[in-house]
């Protein structure tokens, strides 16, 4: 822990789900951390220069990179087991490239527009 840290103390308080969903909620709509939302409301305090939550545009953005990740293995795997085998058990290559192919272009469309570019694009039809 840092030395220049000035708070050090933990208030715990027992929430059912729906009163947690609801300060969550109300804390990223306000660009704040749960901590700092209660300390503004209940202490006065203004919000400090610390790194603020994500926003959900991020949330989404973090989510199709990790989905991205996914795919891209996929492909990996399809290629490596085509290159072994000559074959893929149950199908054929072109296919099952086609498809991995046509799920990462509608991923790559579904970053770009949360990006804001590509608003009216589609994703490729299957």
């Amino acid at each position: 822990m840092s030395n220049k840290r000035k708070r050090t103390k933990f208030v715990v308080a027992r929430l059912s789900p729906d009163e947690h969903a609801a300060i969550t909620a109300l804390a990223d709509k306000r660009g704040m951390s749960p901590g700092a939302l209660i300390r503004q409301t209940l202490l006065n305090v203004p919000p400090g220069p610390n790194v603020r939550r994500p926003s959900i545009d991020t949330k989404l953005l973090a989510k199709t990179l990790a989905e991205l990740g996914k795919i891209g293995s996929n492909v990996n795997q399809i290629a490596y087991r085509y290159n072994v085998s000559d074959r893929l058990p149950g199908g054929n290559i072109e296919g099952a490239l086609d498809a991995a192919l046509r799920e990462l272009l509608e991923w790559r469309t579904a970053l770009m527009q949360s990006l804001g570019y590509e608003r009216n694009r589609r994703p490729p039809e299957k």
